[in-house]
Parts: structure tokens; sequence; C-alpha cells
């Protein structure tokens, strides 16, 4: 079992974009681990099991709860399909059990990370240049892929932070530029602007760092930097100049097509899925339609003339609050604002505490990781649905614990009850 934990902690940012559900087969070799450890896992955990971890394993299971609670099942014949979603959630706390006994390898999930980025920028590259495809989507769609790309970059500048050797420092920081491209590449849009606004989040956790740590060396240090980065930037629009142009081009037309009164366009189509999701939620504020419920109701919105039918192409909001607003009501979106909320405020303990008083650096690391987790989350929800898909679920999941584990290793949160 000791080798399990660092071989996943590789395999789910490493896969996750390389293969046909290739964040699963990590996931899975986690899920392995925490089954072998099962019994003695449930009783150290029942023993000293940290308030931490029961804060978060506690917020995956009402989760997982929610989307049960979204399904119109059919008791007297259930497909076993029906419970795909709720069966991620059960066995993440499997696979929590494993973690408990041994935190992640943050070495090796960060080498995973730039790794994955590298992976998913040939990938995007084959399909754009190699098969003149005009978005790269991966094994996925283009909005779930240009997502996780964002998170395997932004992963792979800790990654270039935490290497203690040149040649991985060097690749690691190729992975920052890799996964960049492969997210232009895909064209999603949504998941520019998170990009930039975490790569500056952590641009200013890294010169505090600097400004601590190597305050002497801090402005011959930050002026390499600006040069790698404008280089960075000469590179991406070199390679993805065309497609991040046309993607922008596009988005003011489709905000014109839309006050014409023109709604089969991506922002056009949003707009309107925004608006049915919420009117369609208030008429069951509290528990929502559920999904097959949603689908109906906003067929007879269509047939009464009272929305387009360009809402019918999509079983989702393409908006993560509004979706669960929609399909489980006032309990769906509390859950959600908890899954994010929880983790969040564990991983800025940790960094606040590192601030206070000097903390583990891998500890400190994994804190940003998953904060960087969690922020992206919340701003690719913003304008997608991240968990209607299997990757998004699997994503959140898996690599919150992986970082939830590290960052929560041996500091002032892995407190008892």
């Amino acid at each position: 079992m000791p080798v399990l934990v660092p071989v996943a902690s590789f395999l789910v940012p490493a896969l996750s974009l390389a293969l046909p559900s290739g964040y699963s087969w990590g996931a899975l070799v986690l899920v392995v681990a925490g089954a072998i450890s099962l019994r003695d896992s449930l009783t150290a955990f029942r023993i000293r099991g940290p308030v931490a971890w029961r804060a978060l394993l506690a917020t995956v299971a009402l989760m997982g709860l929610v989307w049960l609670m979204r399904l119109d099942l059919q008791w007297d014949a259930p497909r076993l399909s029906d419970f795909d979603r709720f069966a991620k959630y059960g066995l993440a706390l499997v696979a929590a059990l494993a973690l408990l006994r041994q935190p992640a390898s943050l070495t090796w999930a960060l080498r995973g990370c730039w790794v994955g980025a590298w992976l998913a920028a040939a990938v995007a590259a084959w399909q754009i240049h190699g098969l003149g495809l005009e978005r790269a989507h991966g094994h996925t769609n283009a909005i779930q892929f240009g997502n996780v790309a964002v998170l395997l970059s932004l992963w792979s500048v800790l990654a270039a932070w935490h290497a203690r050797q040149l040649w991985e420092r060097i690749l690691a920081s190729g992975g920052v530029l890799m996964g960049a491209l492969a997210a232009l590449l895909s064209g999603s849009r949504g998941g520019w602007w998170v990009l930039l606004a975490l790569a500056s989040l952590l641009g200013w956790a890294w010169w505090r760092h600097l400004r601590a740590s190597r305050r002497d060396a801090s402005l011959r240090i930050v002026s390499r930097a600006v040069g790698v980065l404008a280089l960075i930037v000469g590179l991406v629009w070199s390679t993805a100049g065309t497609v991040l142009q046309d993607r922008l081009r596009n988005l003011n037309q489709d905000l014109v097509s839309y006050t014409q009164g023109h709604f089969n366009t991506s922002i056009g189509q949003r707009l309107v899925h925004w608006q049915l999701a919420w009117s369609i939620g208030l008429e069951r504020p509290w528990l929502g339609w559920g999904q097959s419920g949603y689908e109906q109701r906003k067929r007879e919105w269509v047939e009464a003339g009272r929305a387009p039918a360009v809402v019918l192409q999509f079983g989702h909001a393409h908006h993560e609050w509004l979706d669960l607003w929609a399909k489980a009501g006032a309990v769906g979106v509390i859950a959600l604002a908890l899954f994010y909320a929880v983790p969040a405020r564990l991983y800025l303990r940790q960094l606040r505490a590192a601030t206070a008083k000097p903390a583990s650096h891998e500890a400190t690391l994994a804190a940003w990781a998953g904060l960087v987790l969690v922020l992206g989350y919340v701003g690719f929800g913003l304008s997608q649905a991240m968990f209607a898909h299997n990757s998004g679920n699997v994503m959140y999941l898996f690599m919150n614990l992986l970082w939830f584990s590290v960052a929560m290793h041996r500091t002032p949160a892995h407190t008892h009850a």
C-alpha cells in the first residue's frame, strides 16, 4: 500500500488529459489503496480523526447526497448508470482513508502536473495542427479540456517553485507554458480569465515568499522572471494567437447577435439558459426539479413560447450555481457553497498559519495548490457546469484529497477531536 499513494499522486494529474478518462486511472489506484487499508483506517479515523478531515469529508458526503437527490429514479427497475455520480463521491470517501494514514507525495503530484501539462499540449497541438480541428478537446469537450489545462499550468508554477534540480525546474517551467497553450488551443474563454486571475494570485504569493526569504537577490530574480514571462507570452501568441483572436472576435459578434434577438450562439445560449434556470428554480426553490424534471420543464417553456429552442440542446445551464438552483434548489446551492468554502477556509488557515509561524514548505505549497483548485472551479463555474461532467467531478474530488492530505499533515490545522 505505501507505494500506491505516490503512484496515484502522480497519475491523477499526469494522465488527466492524455487518455480517455485519464484522470480515473490514478483515482482508481487511490481507491484501491483506501480499500486495502479500510479496517485500520476506519479505526484510526474513529479514534483520532482530524477535525479538518471530518469537515472536508462531510462536504463530500453532502454533495454525494445532492447528486442522489437530483435523480428521478425508477425504484422498481433502477439502472446502475443512475448512480454513477453518487458512486464517485462514495469512492472518494474510500480513497480518503488511504490519505488519512499516508499523505500524498507532493513531489510526485507536482511532477504529475507538469507531465500532464506537456501531454495536454501535445494532444491539443495534434488535434489543431494534425487533425485540423477548430478547437482542441482532448478526450472530453473543449471547455472541460481547457479548464483542466489551466489548472495543470498553474500547478506547474508551484512545481517549478518546489523543484530542487535544474532539469526539473526547466521542465516544470515548460509545463506552465504547455498548460496555457493547451488551454488557449481549446478556445475556452472562461478558462482564460481564470488563468489570468489565478496567475496573478500566484505571482503575488511568489513575491511575498521572495521578499521574506531572498530579499537581497529579489531584483535580479524578478528581472529574470519578467524575461521568462515575456518569452512565454511570445511563444504562446505565436502558436495560438489566431485561435485567441478568433475566439475574442466571436465573443463580440455573439454579444451583438444577442442584442438583435439571436440566441443560437455561445454567449446567447448561455444568457437565455441562465435566465431560464433562475425562473424554473423559483418555481421549486427548496429542492428543485431534479435532472429529468428540469429537462421536461424546459420543453414545456419552449412549447409555450416562453424560451427559445436553443435551451434544449444542453442538459445543464452552463452555470454551476444556476444549474444546481434549478435541479436541487436551495439545498443544492448551500451544499455547493460548503463544497467550495470548507476546503478554501482550511487552505487559507494553513497559509495564515505559515505567515505567522514558519511551517512546512510542502504544506504551504499544497495549500496554495488546493486554493488554486477551489478558486479555479468557482471561476469556471460562472460559465460552465463543471460537475455536469465526469472530468469535473473526479478532478475536483481527488486532486482536492491529494492537496489536502499534504496541507493538513503535521500542521496546526491537524488537530484531533
